[in-house]
């Protein structure tokens, strides 16, 4: 019965947080940290209600819209207040009790705001880009302490750190179809995860980029104008791995 109850409040805590989230993205690569408590529509600058506040609810009783001049808006809030409320729930049932669940929680935060960065302005700050190093250097440091078999033991996570973000190196000096962002990103996440987790995040994360690739060429054709930012990707690449990649590779190997 706690469980429940814990994953309800987990789901709550979530869905506040994702709302943070949303207007701290918004809000730090633009260096208006008033946006983060004062949030104003971006098209006419007036204020928000505070109703914003609600979460999920509050994007919805304003039907989406800014209450001014009526710009389409608060989509982009629900969506990430329910997709970090989601994500904080399955690493809540996947790592119920752990130590880890607090770390995977504050690197999906800052994934999740990188990617709307990322879909924002395609730069990856590196204020940010440090807070996932930090937790990169904290799993390595706690490698060193294994308390069972199914812990990655540190060297695994500095040949995590370099096994693909040497090569995207590479093909980013050589092509320059890579940018310097998703290289140090790889470079972090291999520190968190390790070499065989990396290598699945990186899988997931370039099907579903390839696949939405897709997509967008046949709905705009050859000559449609899009882009596609790779570190939304490498963090659900980074998720799925979290919850599930042990589990994957095990039954394939």
């Amino acid at each position: 019965m706690l469980f429940v109850i814990f994953a309800v409040v987990t789901f709550v805590i979530g869905l506040f947080l994702g709302g943070f989230i949303e207007r701290a993205s918004y809000a730090l690569p633009r260096g208006e940290f008033r946006e983060i408590v004062a949030p104003k529509c971006s098209s006419c600058g007036r204020a928000l209600p505070r109703k914003t506040f609600i979460p999920l609810v509050g994007s919805a009783l304003l039907a989406f819209r800014c209450p001014h001049c009526g710009e389409r808006k608060g989509l982009r809030l629900f969506l990430t207040e329910l997709i970090y409320a989601a994500s904080l729930l399955l690493l809540y049932v996947f790592f119920y009790g752990q130590y880890s669940f607090y770390l995977y929680a504050v690197l999906i935060a800052v994934l999740l705001s990188l990617s709307l960065i990322d879909l924002d302005i395609r730069e990856v700050p590196h204020s940010l880009m440090l807070a996932v190093l930090g937790i990169g250097v904290l799993v390595f440091v706690f490698s060193f302490f294994t308390f069972s078999q199914a812990d990655t033991i540190w060297w695994e996570h500095l040949v995590g750190a370099v096994v693909i973000s040497v090569p995207l190196f590479i093909l980013m000096m050589v092509t320059g179809g890579i940018g310097g962002g998703d290289v140090k990103l790889m470079f972090c996440l291999g520190l968190v995860l390790g070499f065989k987790l990396t290598f699945f995040a990186f899988l997931v994360g370039v099907v579903v980029a390839a696949l939405c690739a897709i997509v967008l060429r046949l709905a705009f054709g050859k000559g449609g104008q899009y882009q596609l930012p790779l570190v939304p990707f490498l963090s659900l690449g980074t998720l799925v791995a979290l919850l599930c990649g042990n589990a994957v590779i095990a039954a394939v190997i």
